[in-house]
């Protein structure tokens, strides 16, 4: 399959080379910018590291206080997330494998909240709310943004050729704000008919309901909200399109 991975620059170089060890043959366009932002970060009484993201891990991994912070533990959300943060020097505590949710479910089960703060490093958009879901369990959560994501100003006109041109098959979105963006580019220019024919390979319900205003004829969700499952979705769908032909 000719597939579009939107996803940031350093996370699409990992994906695309996934993809193609995989037979197909990928195109990347990012449609969100990362601005990495190092405020002060209080570990005052703080028991963990929340981490949801690669992007977090990048960004606490350039943060000045980075030392500081190496000896905290930290909660990932999943496996690619709890890689990065290895990689970066952290100490992998608790490492969850289907999305926000689930993390918070391991928590409740198996942290004390009274051991400390647990402080969820984000960026400014959050897929899923840690406070909401565990301070019914006595849990206090922090929060401190250290990345902001902005959308793209318009499709690059490569992309936009290629789609008149009818050379995707599926575009690979990993967070509903990319989706947005997606859809509002793709509205702006007038390329409503050729988006609504290709599978959209999503990472959640969530991602999938950013989709709306396209109306697509197909979208596919994956069983967990991680890459890995994202990867397995699109081989799926590969062998299903070799078996139709």
């Amino acid at each position: 399959m000719d597939i579009l991975v939107t996803r940031p620059e350093t996370e699409a170089a990992r994906t695309t080379r996934q993809l193609e060890t995989m037979g197909h043959r990928v195109t990347i366009a990012p449609l969100l910018d990362i601005v990495t932002l190092a405020p002060p970060i209080d570990t005052h009484g703080v028991q963990a590291l929340v981490l949801t993201s690669r992007n977090a891990v990048h960004a606490l991994s350039q943060h000045p206080q980075k030392h500081d912070l190496l000896a905290l533990p930290v909660f990932a959300v999943g496996k690619s997330t709890a890689a990065a943060a290895r990689e970066a020097g952290f100490t992998v505590a608790l490492e969850g494998s289907a999305g926000g949710a689930e993390l918070a479910a391991l928590i409740a089960a198996r942290c004390d909240p009274h051991a400390g703060t647990l402080l969820h490093i984000s960026g400014e958009a959050i897929a899923f709310d840690l406070d909401t879901a565990l301070a019914p369990s006595g849990f206090t959560i922090g929060r401190t943004i250290v990345y902001r994501s902005e959308p793209a100003a318009r499709l690059p006109a490569a992309i936009s050729d290629a789609l008149r041109q009818g050379k995707f098959d599926a575009v690979l979105l990993m967070s509903p704000r990319t989706a947005q963006a997606w859809s509002a580019l793709v509205i702006a220019e007038g390329l409503n008919a050729q988006a609504q024919s290709l599978t959209y390979l999503c990472l959640s319900p969530g991602v999938a309901a950013a989709l709306q205003p396209l109306d697509p004829k197909r979208i596919e969700i994956a069983v967990k909200p991680n890459e890995e499952q994202m990867l397995a979705l699109a081989a799926r769908l590969s062998s299903s399109s070799a078996d139709s032909t």
